[in-house]
Order: structure tokens, then C-alpha cells, then sequence
């Protein structure tokens, strides 16, 4: 084979190579496209606890769907599973409304809804704030959930723990409801004891 014969095979052989990497290339772009599509577009159902100010020592549980689409058959578990309550405690406790709740698949979650329950109520009259409600400070929540035409299944796992919202700290404004609140209430007790002092003065 003369030297111009073996270049022009060498260079038949670098275009088919090129051509078939560029295919290759070409398809792995295309299906990474496709999978950032999806991802973009799918539902995203998260679980977080979150503070229930202006009240104290409460949390919510918050099953939120923050993504652009419809999340179908939403279901919702618990590890350790959510108990009963103390028979003492089960008129007033609100267990009972978080686990109806969540006792079967949700049909339909649309985007940015989001299922509060109140998880936490702290007992103040200890040194300690512990939970009134018998459930667990630390719980494993599982969502398992389809798309809009429920031909993807999703499964996310959140681990949340009522000691990381202990933490917190916060800043009270004077423009604030809950200060103006307080303001009110002192004021109106200053009103009633004066209010009886002067009801005492007056000849009977």
C-alpha cells in the first residue's frame, strides 16, 4: 500500500472513530437532558419540622410537596412508629390526628401544599422542655410517592430530631405581634388593679 493509500485509510478510519464518539457523546447528552428534564419537572415531597411561632416550645411536622408537579399516592411512615397516647393523655393529645392522617396514601398532593400537625408542646415546668406528646424526639419519616401519570415512583427519607430546633435563637421586635401582645396584657392588668383599688375607695 503506497504511503497516500495508508493516510487516506488512516483518515477513513479517524472519521468513522470521531463520527462514532460524537454518536455516543451525542446520546449520553441527550439522555442526561431527558434526566434533568425529569428532575426539574418532578414532584418533590419533603418532611421538616418547623417552629409554630408565635407559640412556644411547639413544633410542627410539615409534609410539604415543593416541587412544579403533582405528586400522587403519598404515603407517609414512621420509625419508630408513632404510639398511642397514655389513655390519660388521649382526650387532649393530638397523636391520634397525626396518625388518621397519615394512616393511608394521599391521592393527590399538588404543588406547594403542604399538611401541618402540631408534633412537639413543650412542658415548661420542668428544667428540661420536654414533649407533652408521646412521640419520639428522633424519627425517621419515609415518603414514597408517584408522578402526575404515576410511571415514577419516588422515595425520599428524612431524619429529623426536635433537639436541632432547640437550638434555635430569636429576636423580638417591638414592632412585633407577640411583643405588643405582652405590652396589652400588662397594660390591662395595670387597668384592673387600678380599676379594684379605686372600686375599694368608694363608700359602700
Amino acid at each position: 500500500m503506497s504511503g497516500a493509500a495508508w493516510l487516506a485509510s488512516g483518515a477513513g478510519v479517524t472519521a468513522a472513530g470521531a463520527a462514532w464518539f460524537a454518536a455516543i457523546n451525542g446520546v449520553r447528552t441527550l439522555n442526561q437532558s431527558r434526566q434533568d428534564g425529569m428532575s426539574k419537572s418532578r414532584p418533590m415531597v419533603a418532611a421538616e419540622f418547623e417552629d409554630a411561632y408565635p407559640a412556644h416550645a411547639v413544633l410542627y411536622l410539615v409534609i410539604k410537596n415543593h416541587g412544579p408537579s403533582v405528586a400522587k399516592d403519598v404515603r407517609v411512615t414512621f420509625t419508630p412508629e408513632i404510639p398511642d397516647p397514655a389513655p390519660g393523655k388521649a382526650a387532649s393529645s393530638v397523636v391520634p390526628y397525626l396518625k388518621k392522617r397519615y394512616a393511608n396514601a394521599i391521592m393527590t398532593l399538588t404543588p406547594g401544599i403542604e399538611l401541618r400537625n402540631v408534633y412537639f408542646v413543650g412542658n415548661t415546668d420542668t428544667d428540661t422542655v420536654s414533649n407533652k406528646e408521646d412521640v419520639p424526639d428522633a424519627v425517621t419519616v419515609t415518603i414514597t410517592y408517584r408522578s402526575a401519570d404515576r410511571k415514577q415512583k419516588y422515595t425520599d427519607t428524612y431524619e429529623l430530631d426536635v433537639d436541632v430546633m432547640r437550638g434555635g435563637t430569636r429576636v423580638s421586635s417591638s414592632n412585633s405581634v407577640e411583643w405588643q401582645t405582652k405590652e396589652a396584657v400588662k397594660t390591662l392588668k395595670k387597668m384592673t388593679a387600678a380599676t379594684e383599688a379605686i372600686s375599694k375607695k368608694l363608700p359602700k
